[in-house]
């Protein structure tokens, strides 16, 4: 996809999706501007509310990985393989997050 920096006008192009900051698609960017000229938006204004979209996306996809355990959903992979280093527990560096934490709960 083209992207657009509404600040600067710099453009790229990249497979990934990107988010946050002043970056937007840039087709949408083209008829986000004529749209702003006819509501009187700024581009400030345009930018706010492409990052709030950016935002729930960014919610939407990591409420996905909530458990609903908030002891479980409080602590990073990081932390909790920092935990197994301090108890001694040998795991698998590879392992996600939910394999790691059951290990280090069993080990308390």
């Amino acid at each position: 996809m083209e992207y657009k920096n509404l600040k600067t006008g710099a453009t790229f192009s990249s497979p990934c999706k990107i988010s946050g900051g002043d970056w937007v698609v840039a087709g949408m960017n083209e008829s986000k501007e004529s749209d702003s000229k006819e509501t009187g938006n700024t581009i400030e204004q345009e930018v706010d509310e492409q990052q709030q979209v950016n935002q729930k996306e960014v919610e939407s996809e990591t409420a996905g990985n909530k458990q609903g355990d908030e002891a479980y959903d409080g602590i990073t992979r990081a932390q909790i393989m920092q935990e197994l280093d301090a108890f001694g527990i040998e795991y698998d560096k590879k392992a996600n997050k939910k394999e790691l934490y059951e290990l280090m709960m069993q080990g308390k």
